[in-house]
């Protein structure tokens, strides 16, 4: 009888230990899991390569670099500011009434205190503290790996540093240089003057064509429309409305929690907790979010249509013209631009391609056309020039710092001979008429039926 009631005791023991456990524990999902899935708005952090040994290449050194970088993390659109200082203030205080159990009280009590009216339409997309910090540590682990050719010491004849007109690419330039050259030589550095319509930095704002067969054209927008329908997404807002209990929620308002969950969730990097909108979604409700995602930046600044990845040559060119003449502009050029611009890029090289174009049908399906890791914050692409003693001169590619092999290079070594590269994008840098391409009045067709 002694030996049932110890028995009762330590079973009564547990359980109250459990349900005290089951109390206190808040997120049920890691924060690794939402930062690799949130598409553009992913933090850099959560694909940098921290690896920053110099390459070593026998008989071989590096002489020029050309590379071209997104912002770092910035600020929302206005309208995402406008919409969820409304509407999320409203789903906050409709999940303030019903206390959903799903939240702890640590939970609840971040719920309670949210709130975006620190922001206004004129903080839209400006550049934070964390997409100050991505380029200033992009730029010190880049001159660790190749110290001889980014010197520490600014000279205008070496280095050649260009932004857009906004204040996010010149603050990421600005704090790029600071990474080079410490906080106490970045006002030596000279910039060239900045234009909303760059050429080579954002050539698609002058293409009327592109403008209108894709950017504007609602074809364009099919694939990521559908896929609301399907089960995947539909599984996503039923998991979001039970987590919520709010059975109204539409499917913008999840997307727009998403939104707000990765803007949280770049801006604060650990030990801050993370965004209270994120505490809503699974893993499969995030996949399906990022797909939706994936899908309209496929269509609208990828493979999807030929024009939008042709009209990339004009970069295309002015990388070439760096690395490729006897008397460059600089030994070293940095760009600062935008995710449409690095995607368009992407595309043109044949980075991230799979074998047929990515559809609504495709979810689940294993693909490499993925933006949160291909397109996060400060996203970046990179040639290095190689000089060697007994061959011609060499190419290395890095994308996000990683070595990459673009087609019709040899897939299993880092550096591509520069005649083998130039020669696989003669139509970009010696025929890209430009003009042409964007004056052209017929509608572009999709490579795929819709």
């Amino acid at each position: 009888m002694l030996n049932l009631g110890i028995w009762l005791y330590n079973l009564l023991l547990l359980i109250v230990t459990a349900t005290a456990v089951a109390a206190t524990t808040c997120n049920n999902i890691e924060r690794h899991e939402i930062e690799s899935r949130l598409s553009t708005k992913t933090p850099y952090r959560n694909i940098a390569n921290f690896n920053d040994s110099t390459p070593q290449y026998t008989g071989c050194h590096p002489t020029r670099i050309w590379s071209i970088i997104r912002h770092g993390t910035r600020n929302p659109s206005e309208s995402v500011i406008l919409d969820a200082q409304q509407r999320l203030s409203e789903l906050k205080s409709l999940l303030m009434e019903k206390s959903p159990p799903q939240l702890c009280d640590e939970e609840l009590e971040q719920l309670r205190h949210w709130s975006w009216q620190h922001l206004s339409p004129q903080d839209e997309k400006l550049l934070v503290a964390e997409g100050e910090d991505e380029l200033v540590q992009l730029a010190e682990r880049m001159q660790l790996r190749f110290p001889s050719l980014l010197p520490d010491i600014y000279n205008p004849e070496w280095y050649y540093m260009k932004y857009t007109d906004t204040q996010r690419t010149l603050k990421s330039a600005q704090s790029f240089a600071t990474g080079l050259f410490g906080r106490h030589r970045t006002h030596a550095v000279k910039y060239p003057q900045p234009s909303r319509r760059d050429p080579v930095l954002r050539f698609y704002k002058l293409c009327s064509r592109w403008k209108t067969d894709v950017d504007k054209n609602p074809d364009t927008m099919f694939n990521a429309r559908s896929f609301l329908a399907e089960p995947a997404m539909q599984s996503a807002v039923n998991y979001v409305r039970n987590q919520t209990q709010l059975k109204n929620l539409r499917v913008h308002d999840i997307q727009l929690m998403y939104q707000v969950c990765a803007f949280e969730t770049a801006w604060q990097p650990r030990p801050s907790p993370l965004s209270i909108w994120c505490r809503f979604f699974d893993v499969a409700a995030l996949e399906a979010l990022e797909f939706a995602e994936d899908l309209e930046y496929y269509w609208n600044d990828g493979y999807g249509y030929e024009l939008t990845h042709r009209i990339a040559c004009p970069a295309i060119a002015d990388l070439f013209a760096a690395i490729d003449t006897p008397q460059p502009r600089a030994n070293a050029t940095f760009y600062f631009t935008h995710s449409g611009t690095l995607l368009k890029m992407l595309a043109h090289l044949g980075v991230a391609k799979d074998a047929k174009p990515l559809t609504y049908k495709d979810f689940g399906s294993k693909r490499r056309w993925r933006t949160s890791q291909i397109d996060a914050f400060a996203t970046n692409l990179a040639f290095v020039r190689y000089d060697c003693e007994d061959k011609e001169p060499q190419v290395l590619v890095l994308h996000q710092e990683r070595v990459v092999h673009l087609p019709g290079c040899a897939p299993h070594e880092d550096l591509c001979a520069l005649s083998r590269l130039r020669a696989n994008y003669a139509d970009s840098v010696e025929r890209c008429d430009f003009e042409t391409l964007c004056q052209a009045q017929h509608k572009e067709k999709q490579r795929s039926e819709l």
